[in-house]
């Protein structure tokens, strides 16, 4: 199992010719570290939403970064959620300007993902409660909540 849990929620409106499983597994296939989440998903995604059945189960942090990265610019995307049920690390995404605000930065770890957001990486739920305490709403890039 891997560190990192990724949960996608797509656009039933997306002008896509792949159902939501099939966006998911070129991840899968692409990446050595990626799998699937062995657990289901409990959502209530609403009338324009498709969830798909499974996560993504990711084990390498450049891997988790890169797809975060892809994600994020894909127009069939509705929504993201950085953890899950199946996660053992919990990373939130932050502008960097925001970073200041963690009160004990050495208890996280931080990737950038390009020149505005960094991943700050959190080991426990309590952990990534403080630092989107510190952080503040306005310091937390949209997805900075988990929606599952």
């Amino acid at each position: 199992m891997g560190a990192f849990s990724l949960y996608v929620q797509y656009r039933k409106d997306a002008e896509t010719s792949e159902s939501a499983e099939e966006l998911l597994e070129r991840y899968v296939d692409e990446y050595e570290s990626v799998g699937y989440e062995t657990g289901r998903i409990d959502a209530d995604p609403g009338p324009d939403v498709v969830v798909p059945d499974r996560g993504l189960d990711i084990g390498d942090i450049e891997d988790f970064a890169s797809i975060v990265a892809d994600l994020r610019d894909d127009p069939a995307v509705h929504s993201m959620s950085l953890w899950g049920p199946g996660s053992q690390r919990y990373p939130v995404r932050v502008y960097h300007h925001a970073l200041r605000e963690l009160s004990d930065p050495d208890r996280y770890q931080f990737h950038a993902i390009d020149d505005r957001e960094t991943l700050v990486v959190c080991e426990g739920p309590a952990d990534l409660d403080q630092a989107r305490e510190d952080i503040g709403a306005a310091g937390l890039v949209e997805g900075g909540t988990a929606k599952f």
